[in-house]
């Protein structure tokens, strides 16, 4: 049944490719079915439209949201008169100044649009802290200062799997808001992915994004949010809830949207119910990719009883399972991304190489995330190879 006062109906519409047209027409169907723009947005208004910027990849990496969906999304809001800001906060091995911003804009596409769109690209690097006293686990948060300024908030996520929260899209995509090096200390408090989940939840909550649409023209599958593959998907999605747009995109790359950590918080406080959640437009089935290739620390597929027994041992033991992280000597370049970013401060370069103490490891993998050399290689011990077989 629908849950009052929220709308968990979601916009699917087919998109086979980045050409701008197409994308265009597929953006602005997506926005008509989920209300139109007017729904979300008034005239005069400053807009912060959020994209995945993580810390800047060329678009056909698919690390970022694609410039042409972002460009899209401008367009329809300064057509309706808003001011439309792109900001974002680099992931936390990364230092937010106006330098590394600037870098990320143009590797991810993002400066060829200011001139197209009308768009402005934020080089605010202030943040604010904003209260949130009715938060399960947060009661406030430090926010980037375009967010704080903004009249509304537009996100404008990636599909992608994540070592960490199986899945990025809508929810997670807010995460952004937080600036760069003051993510880990996140990743410290929330040392599992439903843990991490619940603090999602509250900051989607305390910001309140008027409307989600998401890239899954071509989504990343694998080990995301960085070193995995391109795989087509072929829809953008849009709507106002998160965790409902992200229940749909859940089910699209075959995973159960209660395994997604924010998805089952978001349902434990009563905002969503992932069986009242319709779609509008396109069939999400047509688009549908049982196949699409997990993280290597997923844990999720097949259910029975014996597959409960052994992910009970898995959680009690979780370190055992989970994959270990480790430097590749010849890849390390000693950018320190990932000594900067590590909430236990188990990572150290010397010598102009990484080194990583697994004994303080607490397996969140920011490490592998922000390796743009691919140094970070992952491998299970004997006994958790023997638990991943067994969970198939």
């Amino acid at each position: 049944m629908a849950l009052p006062g929220r709308d968990t109906a979601v916009a699917v519409a087919r998109c086979d490719g980045y050409g701008a047209g197409e994308v265009d027409a597929a953006v602005r169907r997506a926005v008509d079915l989920a209300g139109g723009i007017g729904r979300f947005v008034s005239p005069g208004q400053q807009v912060l439209l959020k994209p995945n910027l993580l810390q800047g990849q060329e678009p056909e990496r698919c690390v970022t949201t694609h410039p042409a969906v972002v460009a899209a999304v401008a367009r329809l809001l300064a057509e309706h008169g808003c001011r439309v800001v792109i900001a974002d906060s680099p992931g936390a091995g990364i230092v937010y100044s106006e330098a590394n911003l600037r870098r990320a804009y143009a590797r991810a596409g993002y400066a060829a649009l200011i001139e197209e769109t009308g768009a402005v690209l934020n080089y605010d690097t202030g943040s604010q802290i904003v209260a949130f006293p009715e938060g399960e686990v947060m009661k406030q948060f430090s926010i980037i200062t375009p967010a704080t300024e903004a009249d509304a908030i537009v996100v404008v996520s990636k599909a992608k799997t994540h070592m960490w929260t199986r899945m990025t899209g809508a929810t997670k995509n807010l995460f952004g808001l937080i600036p760069g090096l003051e993510k880990p200390a996140f990743h410290f408090r929330f040392q599992d992915e439903y843990a991490f989940g619940r603090m999602l939840v509250d900051l989607n909550e305390c910001m309140k994004p008027r409307l989600q649409v998401v890239d899954a023209v071509t989504g990343m599958e694998g080990d995301g949010p960085q070193a995995g593959s391109p795989r087509k998907i072929g829809v953008i999605l849009a709507g106002s809830d998160c965790s409902a747009v992200d229940t749909v995109l859940a089910r699209l790359i075959g995973m159960d949207p209660l395994e997604i950590g924010s998805i089952k918080s978001a349902a434990a406080r009563g905002l969503l119910d992932p069986a009242a959640v319709r779609t509008v437009g396109d069939d999400p089935a047509d688009f549908a990719v049982p196949d699409f290739r997990k993280p290597s620390t997923y844990a999720g597929g097949r259910t029975g009883v014996w597959r409960r027994v052994v992910l009970a041992v898995v959680q009690r033991f979780g370190k055992t399972y989970a994959p270990r992280p480790g430097v590749i000597a010849s890849s390390c370049i000693g950018c320190r991304k990932c000594e900067r970013i590590c909430p236990v401060h188990a990572i150290t370069v010397t010598e102009g190489k990484a080194t990583i103490d697994l004994s303080r490891c607490i397996r969140c993998y920011c490490c592998h995330e922000m390796c743009t050399e691919h140094a970070i290689a992952l491998s299970r011990g004997l006994t958790g190879k023997l638990l991943a077989r067994l969970l198939g």
